[in-house]
This record gives structure tokens, sequence and C-alpha cells, in this order.
């Protein structure tokens, strides 16, 4: 009787490591992703008509979450992403912020300090540029800064 009494407490710690074992690895299982839900989204930004060559565009949503942004190619072409690339921005309005910069010899974006384009649009509390995402369907945006 004494080697059952022996084995006893370390089945019972052995049960308890198993049981706190099994409960953290459930610890994630079923609940809620925390991540809102994207919308694809590409497009162009040009400048008083002329299509932009470089930098960073964001998507800010007016209603809160999560920003979007994306780098604008040499064409004026963005896509977006929010959580994995090119996932797109959550649905709904956003104001948009432009960030110009120029490419460096190492292939790097190097912002530049006297900008072509207004202060106001680099900023998400100044910004007067705004888009609309849709939850479905295709958002090809065009979106066009006023001097």
């Amino acid at each position: 009787m004494s080697s059952l009494f022996e084995k006893e407490p370390v089945m019972r710690n052995r049960s308890g490591l198993l049981l706190l074992l099994v409960m953290l690895l459930c610890y994630g299982c079923g609940q809620p992703d925390d991540r809102l839900p994207t919308a694809r989204v590409t497009g162009t930004i040009a400048f008083d008509g002329t299509p932009l060559t470089s930098g960073n565009i964001m998507f800010f949503p007016v209603s809160g979450g999560k920003h979007a942004v994306g780098m604008i190619g040499e064409d004026g072409a963005f896509h977006l992403s929010t959580y994995e690339s090119g996932d797109g921005a959550v649905p709904g309005k956003h104001k948009v912020v432009i960030q110009v910069s120029h490419g460096s010899p190492d292939g790097t974006a190097v912002p530049v300090k006297t900008s072509s384009i207004p202060a106001k649009y680099s900023q998400r509390d100044t910004t007067t540029l705004t888009a609309e995402v849709a939850a479905e369907g295709a958002n090809k945006l065009n979106l066009n800064m006023q001097p």
C-alpha cells in the first residue's frame, strides 16, 4: 500500500499538468479574430492630373480601426494592405494621406524634404482627400489631389 500512496501524488500532478496543458493549447481555439474584414483596393494617385511616381499612400478609416498602406509605383499605381500583403482596406469612408518619397540607389524610399504636393495631404488631421471602400466588388480608385 505504501507504493500506491507514493505514486498517487505523482499521478495527480501529471493529471493537473495535462489539464493545464490542454487548457493552454485550447485558449486560442474558438476565440473571435480581432481583425476587421477587408476589401481589395487598387488604384492610381495623381496631383493636378499628373501621376505621382513614388511614395506611400495610407487609408485611415474615419470610424476608427487599423489603417491600410501601399507603395506608389512609377505610374502612380498602388494596392493596399492592412493585415497581409494585398488584402486591401476596411470597408467604409477613409481619410487618405500621401507621403512623397524618391528612390535611392540601393532601392529604398527616401522621404523628400520639399514636396511638390501641399503639406495638408501628408497628415491625417489636415488631409482633405477621402475615399470610400466598398465591402463588395472591385475597389479601383483613381484619386487626384488638387493644388
